[in-house]
């Protein structure tokens, strides 16, 4: 029986897809990545962190310079919060969620002000009981047990809810059911092929999975 549902943020709860490609395109700029930018897009939609490291040619030794990169975007980030939309649906599934008693978290590589300001601008913060950011960028397994543990909660008793390859392979790693949707970074075929367990086109089809 499914308890909770832990929710990523970023392409899943909030649209931040157009920030996040704009960030990339001025990173891979910088570090002279070449290719087309929808083409660079594109790659960064279908393959993994480790993958793309190898497509980019990117040593591990620039990987803390790249990562401290992208925390500074996702502060930046903050002072665009009144600018970034929730997913249409988003809304009433949480409500109906919360009808059921299902417990609601939220598990990001984000930063929490960032989700706190753009909870708060969405009237959606009493939804979710806690919020959880990941300090590894590359992995989420270990955070994801964590949660688990820290919760009271089996693998059989959750769903995570996410948008990326990175986030499939973490959910494969310590056996929880990922519920991928389509409206995020990585869209149905992406998914598809790294073996999400369930694929969503709409927020209200979640509600036939719990």
């Amino acid at each position: 029986m499914i308890k909770a549902l832990i929710f990523d943020f970023d392409g899943t709860l909030a649209n931040t897809l157009p920030f996040t490609f704009s960030k990339i395109i001025n990173l891979s700029k910088k570090y002279k990545v070449e290719g087309q930018e929808e083409e660079i897009i594109e790659k960064i939609r279908a393959k993994t962190p480790h993958e793309l490291m190898k497509e980019f040619q990117i040593s591990w030794f620039k990987i803390p310079i790249i990562l401290w990169e992208i925390r500074q975007a996702q502060k930046t980030l903050y002072h665009h919060i009144d600018k970034i939309k929730i997913f249409p649906g988003i809304k009433s599934l949480l409500k109906e969620l919360k009808n059921k008693n299902i417990r609601l978290f939220i598990y990001s590589s984000n930063i929490k002000k960032n989700i706190d300001a753009f909870l708060k601008k969405e009237k959606i913060a009493d939804y979710f009981e806690k919020i959880f950011v990941g300090s590894n960028l590359l992995g989420k397994d270990r955070d994801l047990l964590n949660i688990l543990n820290k919760e009271g909660l089996k693998n059989d008793e959750v769903y995570y809810v996410a948008d990326e390859i990175r986030d499939v392979l973490a959910c494969q790693k310590v056996g929880i059911k990922m519920i991928g949707v389509s409206w995020g970074l990585v869209g149905e075929s992406g998914l598809k092929k790294a073996g999400v367990d369930y694929l969503v086109k709409k927020p209200e089809e979640i509600l036939k999975l719990v």
